[in-house]
């Protein structure tokens, strides 16, 4: 974390706090302040990426008068057990703790001023586990989209394949957790949470028969607010049908989408995770923030 904080101008520097969740779990984030503020954006993250990862797209919240919140999600990063085998969180707990938490933290500290969320692929799709949703007038889904591995694109599906049938089970198996390696990129995932998310993206239903079941008291249906959803050509996880697959899921939002190509950004690729470089603070961040401008009501 150091490493990126030094990067950012002093003045955007963040705030480290601990951030408490209903069943008295904490978790590591921090705060990015705006010299005047006009509102506040809450990050919510992907699976098996740091808090430190979105630090720049927060400081430039922070640049355009917008408080920012990020956090890593019980199990991962900074939130995380000395001895990731003893975690016993599971995916859906990210919902149903720890993105309410963020929102009520972010609610208590606005002060007043309107807040937006904005969730990266895992981070936008358990909105709908939010029952504390209302605090936010809009929100924002980066490459957020249901996870079935045969839709996604070749040949990362076939490394997906490799992930859900051999790896993972095996890494389970031998330590208990799944490591980073062995083709998968992210952070070391605790067992409940790779499972359930296994579960999940072997089935093209998704989370949907759990909705009905473990996780009956979800408000996907009861979320109207402004949604703004951004996918980008050449992702190869969140594609155009892995996308339109989550739509029903959020029958009632005021949805606008948005797709860019790697040529809209002017560069060769952006996939799933290229949003949040820097390099696209001009042609992809400063569009989204406009549109969350436009609907809090704060003008530049």
């Amino acid at each position: 974390m150091n490493a990126v904080r030094a990067e950012l101008p002093p003045q955007l520097s963040p705030e480290p706090f601990a951030l408490r969740c209903a069943d008295g779990r904490e978790l590591a984030a921090n705060w990015f302040s705006a010299t005047s503020r006009r509102g506040v954006i809450v990050l919510s993250g992907g699976t098996g990426f740091p808090q430190t990862f979105y630090f720049k797209l927060a400081a430039y919240c922070a640049e355009r008068g917008f408080d920012a919140l990020v956090y890593d999600y019980r199990g991962m990063a900074r939130s995380a057990p000395a001895d990731l085998a003893s975690e016993k969180t599971t995916m859906s707990d990210w919902g149903l703790f720890d993105m309410r938490a963020a929102l009520n933290a972010a609610a208590r500290r606005a002060q007043g001023a309107p807040i937006a969320t904005l969730g990266h692929s895992i981070g936008g799709q358990l909105l709908g586990l939010l029952d504390n949703h209302a605090l936010a007038r809009t929100h924002v889904h980066i490459a957020t989209s249901v996870g079935y591995w045969r839709w996604e694109h070749a040949p990362f599906r076939y490394l997906a394949w490799w992930f859900w049938h051999v790896h993972g089970p095996l890494m389970l198996a031998t330590k208990g957790y799944v490591p980073s390696g062995g083709g998968w990129k992210g952070l070391a995932l605790p067992r409940g949470v790779y499972e359930e998310w296994r579960r999940w993206c072997l089935r093209p239903t998704h989370f949907g028969p759990d909705l009905a079941t473990y996780l009956s008291g979800n408000v996907f249906a009861d979320i109207r607010a402004p949604l703004l959803t951004v996918g980008f050509t050449d992702d190869p996880i969140a594609t155009r049908r892995t996308v339109e697959a989550l739509f029903p899921f959020f029958p009632n939002v005021q949805r606008e989408m948005r797709w860019y190509s790697p040529q809209d950004a002017g560069v060769k690729r952006i996939g799933h995770e290229g949003f949040f470089s820097s390099r696209h603070r001009d042609k992809l961040w400063r569009p989204v923030l406009d549109w969350i401008e436009q609907k809090l009501g704060a003008p530049a």
